[in-house]
């Protein structure tokens, strides 16, 4: 895979932190917002199937609900 090579800016604070933890995990910067962005990306994804899921499980509810008098009629 490529790599390209780009500037950003972002506070202070930010860089001391992420110099700090190179040192502990032995990475370098760019390593570590590589890491930060790609799990960004899977929880970004993960989030969108949760939601997803969720709209249909609300949509199967309503439509069970809807079609509930249907079948206890079928039953009785």
């Amino acid at each position: 895979m490529s790599k390209l090579k780009i500037t950003i800016t972002i506070e202070k604070e930010v860089v001391q932190a992420l110099d700090r933890w190179s040192i502990q995990t032995s990475k370098n910067r760019s390593r570590l917002i590589e890491e930060a962005v790609r799990w960004w990306q899977e929880h970004q994804l993960k989030e969108e199937l949760i939601n997803g899921y969720r709209a249909m499980a609300q949509e199967d509810l309503e439509t069970a609900e809807a079609n509930l008098p249907s079948g206890v009629e079928a039953l009785e």
